[in-house]
């Protein structure tokens, strides 16, 4: 099998390579390489969409979580789902109409400070970095379900990766999910299809295996681990640079409104079937070794080894499409937040940043256990410090620096302190709720400070 899939493996690895070059000749700035020129429409804007999220975390991260808890494992899948919905009706309308290029950039516009973007584009890279090494590790987990246990594929297909992504910037990432995500639902769906077609199994019987409580360990799930597994993807949604930068490329700001639906639609329903693969590979006893798919698993233990290459080569592309869309995304906030001059080309520079961070995911992932553990903690941590300031922007015309300074802080700290002493309690509830204690704080301050200029006078 190793042999046909490295042979399609190979020949979509040109693929992209091919777009990487083609799309690079038209990029003249940072404008084009980040942006797309501002230019996207919908179906491109919406398939750049898809391809963000349907990813490792997504595929082989749900079908990981079904395969221990049935239906639980669906609830980072919703949470997504939940996101795109909410963009849709209305987030992704004034994303677009912030007329910024990252969303650390928001802080210099609306906040009025160059040091609050700065802070803000560090705290997101480290955040987005954390989710992209959970994508090697997702990479990983698929190599490893076919038997190809070296690091050293894991690290020669990463760079592969690294390399057309730093070439053709976000047009070379919206023409290869264009691709991609043809791929991702036509032979993933379609093995669902003859799947459970072939299995004879009616949705009554589904539902009855994927809530068996003598099968899958649901009772180990706790309160607090459901809640940050469904609502902080949502929350998530709102603010992410990766997705962000997908609106601010967008043509209009209908334009991404209509695309986040539609996103919305096409997620929610492709979510049902990696619960489908990694229940289905409980039921049937398949077994899984070491750190190695239960999706994987499972198709190679009850179809050949071609369905078992197109497979292994669709779950790819949905790793490298949420890979190259998060590698621009980093560069992106490195790239224009901050003032660095090591190159006098400032798009030459963009590559090279985006090449060392791909470095350090793949250090870093290839440390990492747990996929969808590694996303909530990346996640938690950019939530905690910059939901509160951003979520106020979308409905406050009137902006306090202070506020958004104490806001992350104090949302920061509380993170940091729960992570080293967990609370039996949901603790993006305290941390959220911390991080706007200190917004209103510093509206308190400026209002006292107001108060005293008026007894003085």
């Amino acid at each position: 099998m190793n042999g046909i899939f490295i042979t399609l493996f190979i020949g979509l690895g040109v693929v992209y390579l091919i777009l990487g070059l083609v799309f690079s000749r038209g990029i003249k700035n940072l404008k084009d390489y980040f942006l797309a020129g501002r230019k996207l429409g919908i179906w491109g804007l919406t398939s750049t969409l898809v391809g963000t999220q349907i990813g490792g975390g997504l595929v082989l991260g749900t079908a990981a979580e079904s395969y221990k808890y049935g239906f639980y494992g669906i609830f980072y899948s919703l949470g997504i789902c939940l996101g795109f919905l909410l963009l849709g009706l209305g987030f992704a309308y004034k994303l677009r109409a912030f007329e910024v290029s990252t969303v650390a950039e928001i802080f210099e516009v609306f906040y009025g400070s160059r040091f609050l973007k700065k802070l803000a584009s560090l705290i997101s890279a480290i955040s987005l970095c954390g989710i992209l090494a959970a994508q090697v590790l997702a990479l990983k987990s698929l190599l490893f379900g076919l038997g190809i246990t070296s690091n050293t594929v894991v690290i020669l297909t990463w760079a592969f990766l690294v390399i057309y992504t730093m070439i053709g910037g976000l047009k070379a990432v919206v023409a290869s999910d264009l691709f991609q995500v043809f791929v991702i639902l036509s032979v993933i769906t379609g093995l669902f299809f003859y799947s459970f077609g072939s299995g004879n199994l009616s949705i009554i019987d589904f539902k009855n295996i994927i809530f068996d409580k003598a099968l899958f360990a649901s009772q180990d799930l706790s309160f607090n681990s459901l809640f940050a597994i469904l609502v902080v993807p949502i929350l998530f949604s709102l603010i992410e640079q990766d997705l962000a930068q997908k609106f601010f490329a967008a043509k209009t700001k209908l334009i991404a409104s209509i695309s986040a639906l539609i996103s919305f639609v096409i997620v929610l329903l492709f979510s049902f079937i990696p619960v489908y693969f990694g229940a289905m590979a409980k039921f049937t006893g398949v077994n899984i070794n070491g750190c190695s798919s239960p999706f994987i698993s499972f198709v190679s233990a009850n179809f050949g080894s071609l369905i078992l290459a197109l497979i292994a080569c669709a779950v790819s592309a949905a790793i490298t499409s949420t890979s190259n869309s998060l590698l621009t995304a980093i560069s992106s906030n490195l790239s224009q937040d901050f003032d660095f001059q090591l190159f006098k080309n400032k798009l030459f520079q963009s590559k090279v940043i985006t090449f060392f961070v791909g470095i350090l995911a793949l250090i870093l992932g290839l440390t990492s256990k747990n996929i969808i553990n590694t996303l909530i903690i990346s996640y938690d941590f950019m939530l905690s410090a910059l939901f509160v300031p951003l979520l106020f922007v979308f409905f406050k015309k009137d902006f306090n620096k202070i506020s958004a300074y104490l806001s992350i802080i104090f949302g920061s700290l509380s993170f940091i302190f729960l992570k080293i002493y967990p609370v039996n309690f949901p603790a993006e509830v305290i941390t959220l709720s911390l991080s706007l204690i200190g917004y209103v704080l510093g509206y308190l301050f400026k209002t006292k400070e107001i108060v005293n200029q008026d007894v003085f006078l």
